[in-house]
């Protein structure tokens, strides 16, 4: 199978400073690591990443990195999926991109978004849809990775509730849950009023792991050059 391609240009200086000028330039630092190689420093078009993350696949296309003046050293062909990236808080645009080295031949784990299809018996007579999970993580090879999960929601009623075992997978891709975990359920209506109740009064708790501000996530990618 054939990947979709980047070109990058191996980078020969580190810090803050060159990574502010590799900007200026129009190019974006990046780095790419993973077992059983070395961390390698890359410059990218943020124009061509963009555009070959534009397909079915997303964040979850397999890039063949071609690294230009690549030593011996330093393979120049790679290939990678997006492990992280981090924009500017203010302007939005790309500061830095995390690649994960894979081998074709290898299973990978990728999180995918959870589709649900038609519109479900219960929530025609006065139920609420609960989709417990919006994506799933899965494991396959990197050329197996699929777009998207399907799951037919037109038969559930109220109380009814579709779990990992219903889920039908591509040939060769498994997912990492217990088959018996809930994904989606109809819900009466009471149920999810009490639902609701619980969660205003966990909302202090959960506030806890709230995931890092964007400013603070650019700090850290400076620190990464």
């Amino acid at each position: 199978m054939e990947f979709t391609k980047l070109e990058a240009t191996l980078r020969q200086t580190r810090g803050k400073g060159p990574a502010r000028r590799m900007r200026r330039d129009g190019m974006v630092p990046a780095v790419v690591y993973g077992k059983g190689i070395d961390t390698i420093t890359l410059s990218i078009d943020p124009r061509e990443l963009t555009h070959a993350l534009s397909g079915p696949l997303r964040i979850n296309t397999v890039l063949e990195i071609e690294v230009k003046n690549a030593p011996k050293d330093v393979p120049n062909q790679i290939h990678v999926l997006v492990k992280d990236h981090q924009y500017h808080p203010v302007r939005r645009d790309l500061i830095h991109v995390d690649f994960l080295a894979v081998d074709v031949n290898a299973p990978v784990t990728v999180d995918v978004p959870l589709i649900t299809m038609g519109r479900a018996i219960g929530v025609q007579t006065g139920g609420v849809l609960s989709q417990v999970y919006r994506s799933l993580l899965l494991e396959c090879l990197p050329a197996a990775i699929p777009a998207h999960v399907e799951v037919d929601i037109s038969e559930l009623d109220v109380n009814d509730n579709l779990s990992i075992k219903d889920v039908e997978l591509p040939e060769g891709v498994t997912v990492a849950l217990d088959p018996e975990t809930t994904i989606i359920s109809v819900m009466a209506p009471k149920a999810v009023e009490e639902k609701k109740e619980g969660e205003e009064e966990g909302e202090e708790a959960a506030a806890e792991g709230e995931e890092k501000p964007e400013d603070e996530k650019a700090e850290d990618a400076e620190k990464k050059e």
